[in-house]
């Protein structure tokens, strides 16, 4: 264990993103003694992460480096994570443990059963925070005051290392399966990219008057669906209870719509029971 006691001694980092280099940025201000063994394929980030101090080693792909590490985290796009596995749980010594911060979790909790070797133990995670701006963009209090999702569907002690990592970098931890996060994200996280997809192409086809007179409601209405598809795309399409998420929306806003058709009062009602909601919400 580092000197702060609640992190490793070396942590692994996989991908200098945003999150990547987020988390290394966050441990490193924990803990200056942690050290950080870093893979990275870009040269460019690879070179700037070592001049900034952000990591101790940097390694264009996986290696034998990783053998020290006690804690290694995937941070890549899911399906990179994915590929990953294999190749990364075989390069750790045993009794480490391997995690991730992919936006789907019971697809990638079930490759890793098949693809993480015995002696490792693999513990999905889910940072609920992101954004954009890649290894530029990172920043050390990015854990700081949000909320990661654990996965309780691995051993105990694995689980309870990934947690403390998670809480020593300033974030609250919840615990839950794969399959209660998907279906949790799938309304809060992934409906909301199809959400604002789906009313991008639409406003698109609107006509020229209408994207005159567009304003910042729409900019963000539509904001997530600036993300790539790597990013977002490839953890929707992993989660199995997003239709029944869109089928719960699709249902609302029929109900809402209804509203609207039949009298001043009925509106009234039904849009200040949906702002109500959004009180509640945030």
């Amino acid at each position: 264990m580092s000197g702060s006691g609640a992190l490793p001694g070396t942590i692994g980092v996989v991908g200098l993103g945003l999150m990547g280099a987020s988390l290394a940025r966050a441990a490193r201000a924990v803990d200056p003694s942690v050290r950080i063994v870093a893979v990275e394929p870009r040269e460019e980030v690879r070179a700037q992460a070592l001049r900034d101090g952000v990591v101790d080693e940097a390694h264009a792909a996986p290696s034998s480096a990783l053998a020290e590490c006690r804690l290694a985290v995937l941070c890549t796009p899911v399906a990179t994570i994915e590929a990953l596995l294999a190749p990364v749980s075989r390069l750790l010594a045993d009794g480490a443990v391997l995690t991730d911060v992919g936006g789907a979790k019971a697809h990638v909790v079930e490759v890793a059963r098949a693809a993480v070797r015995p002696g490792v133990a693999f513990v999905g995670a889910h940072p609920m925070f992101g954004g954009h701006g890649g290894y530029a963009g990172a920043s050390a209090e990015k854990w700081r005051g949000g909320t990661v999702a654990v996965c309780t569907d691995a051993p105990a002690e694995a689980v309870e290392r990934v947690a403390a990592l998670h809480a020593a970098l300033g974030a609250k931890v919840e615990r839950c399966t794969a399959a209660e996060h998907d279906a949790a994200v799938a309304m809060v996280s992934h409906l909301p990219y199809l959400v604002a997809s789906a009313l991008a192409l639409s406003a698109r086809e609107a006509g020229p008057l209408a994207l005159k007179l567009a304003g910042p409601g729409l900019r963000d209405m539509t904001r997530l669906a600036s993300f790539p598809f790597d990013i977002q795309g490839e953890v929707a399409r992993r989660n199995t209870h997003l239709p029944e998420a869109a089928r719960r929306l699709e249902e609302h806003l029929a109900r809402l719509l209804g509203a609207i058709g039949e009298s001043p009062d009925a509106a009234r009602s039904a849009l200040e029971a949906a702002r109500a909601a959004r009180e509640e919400l945030f």
